[in-house]
């Protein structure tokens, strides 16, 4: 009787392969600098400087661009005088009193002189970061943040910040502030979250 060679055994099941691990994608951390920021503040900022490549504005140059917008300002406002003196004097009477015209005019005069003085730094920080005064000087204000313009709230913050550069005594402590501060804030920059630097 012929024997049978055995049977060979069947082949082993090959498991499937195992799907390829997934990996979670990088966690990124949100940027803090909006990208309307300039790109010198998106490079990141050292701890006493305003960005890389950006230096502040000296205490002179903020300082003698104060006195040119004063001066400017005081011009304005001498012009505007000129132009409604003559009508305040036509609309008075005889014997000195001024007419209902007279006291209208007067009343438009003191509107216009104080609407002009309260907004003229607010306009041009919120519009270009720089004043006529500190467009001669070549320096501007952005927000201490991320070096980014200036909006209404800001700039209508650090004005007001002007009358409390002054709170104590009268004195301009607040003003003076910068000459002490790491990144050369005065009081009203530290209310309305603005530095100044080098345009």
């Amino acid at each position: 009787m012929d024997q049978q060679p055995p049977q060979a055994p069947p082949p082993a099941e090959v498991p499937p392969p195992s799907p390829a691990p997934v990996v979670p994608p990088p966690v990124t951390t949100p940027s803090t600098t909006p990208a309307s920021a300039p790109p010198y503040w998106q490079g990141g900022a050292e701890p006493t400087g305003p960005a890389p490549g950006v230096s502040f504005a000296s205490f002179g140059a903020r300082l003698i661009a104060y006195i040119v917008d004063s001066l400017l300002l005081g011009i304005v406002i001498v012009i505007l005088t000129l132009v409604l003196v003559p009508v305040l004097a036509g609309t008075s009477s005889g014997d000195g009193e001024v007419s209902g015209a007279g006291m209208t005019a007067l009343t438009v005069w003191i509107g216009v002189i104080v609407l002009i003085t309260l907004l003229y730094f607010p306009f041009f920080w919120q519009r270009s970061g720089q004043t006529p005064g500190m467009r001669m000087l070549n320096i501007r204000v952005v927000k201490d943040a991320d070096g980014s313009r200036l909006g209404w709230g800001s700039a209508i913050l650090r004005y007001v910040g002007f009358f409390i550069d002054s709170i104590i005594f009268g004195l301009p402590i607040g003003f003076l502030w910068a000459l002490f501060d790491s990144r050369r804030r005065a009081w009203h920059d530290l209310i309305g979250g603005t530095v100044v630097v080098k345009a």
